[in-house]
């Protein structure tokens, strides 16, 4: 097809996704949703991981962090939403989109893309969902569409390089996991972790408040997880560090001080080995003076209502 019509004006409107309805949902614990099969696209993002198991074919993942979750038309797919608590998840219903995110569509591509933070594509399909709130009908959810699938294919191209240390986790999160029996358990000790990321944390102090034996809990947790109980507890700190690295203006010996690390070369030696590379280096690469000031405010308020359907291009 071609792209500029007989005056030279570039036809965009002949790619664009088409969008049919969207919504921003909170469901109950433990709750099932298929196997079933869909006519269309669905782009669904998680903003948090609490242990929601989804299964594509013979592919099964476990939602320990924020994820989008992309189901192609045709595929056979199911959700088994958290057990511990409820579960938001943000989604929308579409055709088309392979020519903005061809690799992003192909078989070879993951289904599940896991990201830190919602960010900037957090923003666009919260975006996208007021204004199909409020203007039906409107191309400007489509464009918004297409360049919120360019960019998730761009995150799901960066966590196939092997040479990034920091995306060894992420692409440890995307592998299938074959029999996700103890998410509660797990859901339990990572709550634990969380909580006291300042303290000194022991896994038998873990097992212990999860009533299973050392031993019994650290099986568990690889085998869900894919990762040993005591990394992921580093895991968790240097995430919380480079999160507080990226929105404040703390120094890297009060961050390392605030993330449980008594020592600061301790925490300097950590961060090198997740990231690749130091704590100054990553503070000057991704840190934005212009937000340091905000404090994030964790109420859920939006443009829209919550638990509704937008219908548009049907």
């Amino acid at each position: 097809m071609d792209l500029f019509d007989q005056k030279g004006c570039l036809q965009l409107n002949e790619k664009l996704p088409t969008l049919h309805y969207c919504g921003d949902f909170i469901v109950r614990r433990n709750w099932k949703l298929g196997p079933r099969i869909l006519d269309d696209n669905e782009l669904v993002f998680f903003p948090q991981g609490n242990g929601t198991i989804y299964r594509n074919g013979d592919q099964v993942y476990t939602l320990n962090q924020p994820s989008w979750v992309l189901t192609k038309a045709g595929e056979t797919h199911s959700y088994h939403f958290g057990e511990t608590a409820a579960t938001r998840h943000l989604f929308l219903h579409f055709s088309g989109g392979e020519w903005f995110a061809p690799t992003l569509f192909s078989t070879m591509c993951c289904d599940v893309i896991p990201v830190r933070e919602g960010g900037l594509l957090s923003a666009i399909i919260s975006q996208i969902l007021h204004i199909s709130h409020e203007e039906k009908g409107t191309n400007r959810c489509n464009i918004l569409l297409s360049a919120l699938l360019s960019e998730l294919e761009y995150l799901s191209n960066k966590s196939k390089n092997t040479s990034d240390p920091s995306m060894k986790y992420l692409k440890n999160k995307k592998e299938a996991v074959s029999d996700p029996s103890y998410p509660l358990v797990v859901s339990k000790a990572l709550t634990y972790i969380r909580n006291r990321l300042l303290e000194p944390i022991t896994v038998a102090e873990i097992a212990v408040h999860c009533q299973l034996s050392h031993e019994h809990l650290t099986r568990v947790f690889v085998r869900v997880i894919g990762i040993p109980l005591r990394q992921m507890i580093i895991q968790l700190r240097l995430e919380r560090a480079s999160h507080m690295l990226r929105h404040s203006t703390l120094s890297i010996k009060e961050i390392a001080s605030q993330c449980g690390y008594a020592e600061n070369h301790y925490f300097s030696r950590a961060f090198t080995a997740y990231y690749g590379i130091t704590a100054t280096e990553y503070r000057q690469e991704y840190a934005d003076p212009r937000v340091q000031h905000i404090v994030p405010d964790e109420r859920l308020e939006e443009n829209y209502p919550i638990n509704v359907y937008f219908h548009i291009n049907p």
